[in-house]
């Protein structure tokens, strides 16, 4: 089974308040988590669905809320295997993730596409689109004593120095930079191809929606119908065969 969550904060554009059509949608559906945190103001030209930075405001108030998502979890989930992050502008096949999901160890798996952050670098990590951690994973994230501290100040541009200390502007490099500063070195990547994790119309990996799609990132609102239709009698896939290369766990397409 898989609990799917909509993890907010307040929203400068409702003045740092929590909106009406928020508080009845949460109300009616019982799938909204709301942080104590304030979400950071976009200072850059992009918008949903597209690709590029918000800002650095905003991009570390989501790495906040992405470690408050982790650390959330696993107190109020205490068994269960993986934790996972996705981005709100993706669609996730949930029959093949799921059947997936089945084939990797309970422990020490990191599943997602496979950056180094950059070239030089030694932390890799997962693209935010779609990151799955195995709960050990989930825990080494959290108890990083330096993340603890910083995210939990709000965001002030003097404070920019430290939070870019530790990758705060990118929330999925954080994740990342955190395992490799605790020496997690028993993690397990496995690793996606764009042929099944990508993105559509614009991005780093564009390509067509096909038969092999499982995560797709940068949709268009109008277009999660159109994928409910074409994927939603797709209820009993088979799981896909994953390979050892270059000291990860690959996905066949």
């Amino acid at each position: 089974a898989m609990l799917v969550l909509y993890v907010l904060a307040r929203h400068p554009s409702h003045g740092y308040n929590y909106s009406a059509a928020l508080l009845e949608e949460a109300a009616q559906w019982h799938d909204v988590l709301t942080t104590s945190i304030d979400e950071g103001r976009v200072t850059t030209k992009k918008v949903v669905g597209g690709p590029g930075f918000w800002g650095l405001e905003a991009e570390i108030g989501m790495s906040r809320k992405t470690y408050f998502w982790f650390d959330f979890a696993l107190r109020l989930f205490p068994t269960v295997p993986y934790i996972a992050k996705g981005d709100d502008d993706m669609f996730l096949r949930v029959p093949q993730y799921l059947v997936d999901l089945r084939t990797l160890p309970r422990h020490r798996t990191y599943w997602g596409v496979f950056i180094v952050h950059r070239p030089g670098d030694r932390f890799r990590f997962m693209n935010g689109l779609c990151a799955t951690l195995a709960r050990d994973v989930a825990e080494k994230f959290v108890s990083y004593k330096p993340l603890q501290r910083l995210v939990r100040l709000p965001y002030s541009k003097e404070r920019e120095p430290g939070f870019l200390s530790l990758n705060m502007d990118h929330e999925d490099a954080m994740v990342g930079r955190a395992l490799y500063e605790v020496r997690y070195e028993d993690v397990v990547f496995f690793s996606e191809k764009r042929c099944r994790f990508h993105d559509v119309h614009e991005g780093f990996g564009v390509r067509n929606v096909t038969e092999s799609s499982v995560v797709v990132h940068h949709l268009w609102e109008s277009e999660y119908e159109l994928l409910m239709q074409r994927f939603g009698n797709d209820t009993s896939p088979s799981p896909k065969r994953f390979r050892c290369s270059k000291g990860r766990y690959i996905f066949d397409c």
